[in-house]
């Protein structure tokens, strides 16, 4: 993927886009930052903190039903960039790594879940790496990578648009809501006539001149993804521009542990297009992040304790899907951790008791340590559930 001072300028335009006047735990108001003011909004009275994102088209609003679903068990912080929605147009220089962290400060945020999307996913991807203690979890949503690149595809929207057209904003506005062809999934008429209604009281935040003067994070995130610890999760809409699934991709695979889920029926403007979905996969992931916390940074047997604590007291609590758990199997399989693996596999077995599959994995792992009476047993229950289980058959047959 190739990328230019003009890429850059374009693909800004696309996804980038210390005091509080009036301090609420929930209301909203402008924080004083650097050479400018970011309006923000706040609501709910949880412990934990989530701090909403957004993207390079649609100010803070993006988040709406989101903002309302979790202000009833999170404290919630939403807030505009520079030149959207209600905040200001930038004059000067400025960091948008260093404006969220003024946020924190401002708001009085010791640590936050944070759900970026788009440009505000690669955001929240940089503020992670460099302010690492001030994030519990990060969501991210169609999200872009700092120092990767784009493909003509992407920056020309297929041969949609010109360089042209970028200098021409209401035609530029209109596109984006109203032709674009993965900023909202096509079929989704309804979303793009209340996207045009929003946009059309807010004609600055497509007026793109303000992100030259936003720098570029210290470090480019592609190189140092694996340095992120906090629990992850990508989601990206099905009908989302290609190179957004590379971005993706590049994401999941840097990042340890990362968790994918792909959205149907919905474009890049996911939380928008499908909030319920979009709110449903992420409270699922944030119940588990604990366990993937403690996975990540303490270890298996650490995140077994958890999860037999927790399971013991609500028979309900599965923190991870099936298929993760065994990809993360396989993982620890593949480098040589056979006790991890079986372990692993173990609680697979204990959350998902009726699927073959995960009996098959751990037959696998006992088999790959030697343990062919265990092995044996995990097989046959895996027939059981599956007699068309060909492995299972096969496997059989080298152990008896």
């Amino acid at each position: 993927m190739k990328t230019s001072y003009l890429t850059f300028i374009i693909m800004a335009s696309l996804f980038l886009s210390t005091a509080v006047s009036q301090q609420k735990s929930n209301g909203s108001g402008f924080i004083t930052v650097t050479g400018g003011r970011l309006y923000y909004e706040t609501a709910g009275q949880g412990e934990e903190t989530i701090v909403f994102i957004h993207d390079g088209l649609v100010h803070g609003v993006v988040w709406d039903n989101s903002f309302s679903t979790f202000s009833k068990n999170f404290r919630v912080v939403r807030y505009d960039r520079r030149g959207y929605g209600r905040s200001p147009q930038p004059e000067k220089n400025y960091s948008n790594v260093e404006d969220l962290y003024q946020v924190f400060t401002s708001l009085k945020i010791e640590k936050a879940i944070l759900i970026g999307m788009s440009a505000g996913g690669g955001l929240a991807i940089d503020f992670t790496l460099k302010y690492p203690d001030k994030v519990s979890a990060l969501v991210v949503v169609g999200a872009v990578v700092s120092g990767f690149g784009y493909s003509d595809h992407m920056l020309t929207r297929g041969g949609r648009l010109t360089a042209a057209d970028y200098a021409n904003p209401e035609k530029l506005l209109s596109y984006f809501v109203k032709q674009d062809p993965y900023e909202i999934a096509p079929q989704n008429i309804e979303v793009k006539e209340k996207l045009w209604t929003i946009m059309e009281k807010y004609p600055q935040n497509i007026d793109f001149a303000k992100n030259r003067l936003a720098t570029p994070p210290e470090r480019p995130a592609i190189g140092v993804l694996n340095e992120i610890q906090a629990p992850t999760l990508i989601l990206i809409g099905e009908y989302d521009i290609p190179d957004v699934f590379v971005h993706a991709g590049a994401i999941e695979s840097g990042i340890p542990f990362a968790q994918k889920v792909i959205i149907r029926n919905a474009g890049h403007l996911v939380p928008f297009e499908q909030p319920d979905i979009f709110n449903q996969q992420v409270l699922s992931f944030l119940q588990g992040a604990e366990f993937h916390q403690i996975l990540n940074t303490q270890g298996v047997a650490q995140a077994v304790a958890l999860f037999n604590k927790k399971h013991q007291e609500d028979s309900t609590w599965i923190p991870f899907s099936e298929n993760q758990m065994n990809i993360l199997g396989y993982q620890k399989l593949q480098t040589g951790h056979v006790g991890d693996a079986i372990e692993l596999f173990k609680l697979n077995v204990i959350a998902y008791p009726q699927s073959a599959n995960t009996y098959d994995s751990l037959g696998e792992a006992y088999m790959v340590n030697g343990n062919n009476e265990l092995s044996i047993i995990n097989y046959k229950k895996s027939l059981e559930l599956n007699p068309e289980n060909q492995n299972a058959l096969e496997k059989l047959k080298q152990l008896e």
